[in-house]
């Protein structure tokens, strides 16, 4: 009888425990402003090409994952060769995001999903323009009091005319 006492006793609070770390609306609101906050800092950073700054966007893990248009195309350090060849003072691009659709979903206190829509142009000094349309789903985790991006699926919609893999 003890043990079923005792078993009854681990329960009740195991379930209450579970019960306090239930996030409240106003929680859920903050952490969604947060990770909103974040990916506008981080498009800034891109706008102004500044690579130290677009990298604290990511979480430098052994199982950071990057999917890009229905295809895998690595880690962290493939992330890291795109925006250090990307944000260089030779690129000479004027870039122009527009963002809309933020839709995160807040598992925990340090774990959520982030899917955005955007809009972009990347004009070049010779006027060549790129327009690009998409949209971008990211595993969030918060270490040390920052959102940081641990999986990332991008997909970009080139507009008509445009093939990325065509070379100019």
């Amino acid at each position: 009888m003890k043990q079923i006492f005792l078993l009854l006793i681990v329960i009740i609070v195991a379930c209450s425990a579970q019960k306090s770390q239930e996030l409240t609306k106003e929680e859920i609101g903050l952490i969604k402003q947060e990770i909103i906050l974040s990916y506008a800092k981080h498009i800034e950073d891109l706008i102004n090409l500044d690579y130290e700054e677009v990298m604290k966007f990511y979480a430098d893990v052994d199982d950071h994952i990057l999917f890009g248009d229905g295809l895998y195309w690595g880690d962290y350090n493939t992330i890291d060769e795109i925006w250090k060849s990307f944000c260089t003072k030779d690129n000479k691009l004027v870039l122009k995001w527009d963002l809309s659709e933020h839709h995160v979903y807040v598992f925990s206190r340090d774990a959520a999903s982030y899917l955005v829509q955007f809009d972009n142009e990347r004009i070049q000094t010779d006027g060549d323009t790129t327009k690009v349309t998409g949209c971008f789903s990211y595993g969030m985790k918060k270490f040390d009091d920052e959102w940081k991006v641990v999986t990332t699926h991008v997909t970009h919609n080139y507009l008509p005319g445009y093939d990325p893999r065509v070379k100019n």
